[in-house]
């Protein structure tokens, strides 16, 4: 069931000014479904800052004309296939790594997932129609994969990258050059585990428990 994207709105408007501090955000949080909401928010900017840091970020944006939607409807469905894959893996990155850091989270990780998405199509702006067909694509990518996000198992990492490297559709035949783009992808892929935002996580469970 999708979230209230007005929620988000609100969320935001009410957190931006302390610059979306954790400890803050978790600290006037009251209910487990309020701080399932705000965690949300943090796991949306983890996977979104794996499209900004790969090679590929050119084929991820949305065609904000609806003159252009008409008239090339085709490629416009391409585009949005792309980004709603593109973004629903980068999400399921992060949700792979929230759970092997906190495996007790796997049964909220479909409301996270969806709380994400509501953040993302907030920040984006994405009409009520598009949101809701957003969540829909995005919720089934998710229950066939779901084998490759709740579990511990290391290569399940290798899989969500080279499927993440899939979903931009490159067309690429020569496999140097696809081998060369998947060591990039997998760069940009460990820098953000890296930078995982742990400061969210301690904030997060010490007041979820």
């Amino acid at each position: 069931m999708p979230k209230d994207k007005k929620r988000a709105l609100e969320w935001k408007k009410k957190y931006g000014n302390n610059n979306f501090n954790p400890k803050f955000i978790f600290s006037k949080q009251d209910t487990k479904e309020n701080l399932l909401f705000s965690l949300g928010f943090f796991v949306m900017v983890m996977a979104s800052e794996i499209l900004f840091n790969q090679p590929f970020k050119n084929k991820i944006k949305v065609v904000h004309n609806k003159f252009y939607k008409v008239l090339f409807n085709k490629k416009f469905e391409k585009i949005e296939r792309i980004e709603n894959t593109s973004f629903g893996f980068s999400l399921f990155l992060i949700l792979n790594k929230l759970f092997k850091e906190e495996d007790s989270m796997g049964e909220f990780m479909k409301e996270i997932l969806l709380n994400s998405i509501c953040h993302w199509s907030s920040v984006m702006n994405f009409s009520e129609k598009d949101y809701f067909k957003k969540v829909k694509f995005i919720e089934l990518l998710y229950e066939n994969n779901k084998k490759l996000i709740l579990t511990h198992r290391d290569d399940s990492l290798i899989d969500l990258i080279f499927l993440l490297y899939k979903s931009f559709e490159v067309g690429e035949a020569d496999k140097k050059i696809i081998k060369q783009n998947i060591a990039v992808l997998g760069f940009s892929v460990s820098k953000a585990m890296k930078e995982f935002r742990y400061d969210v996580l301690n904030e997060f469970t010490e007041k979820f428990k």
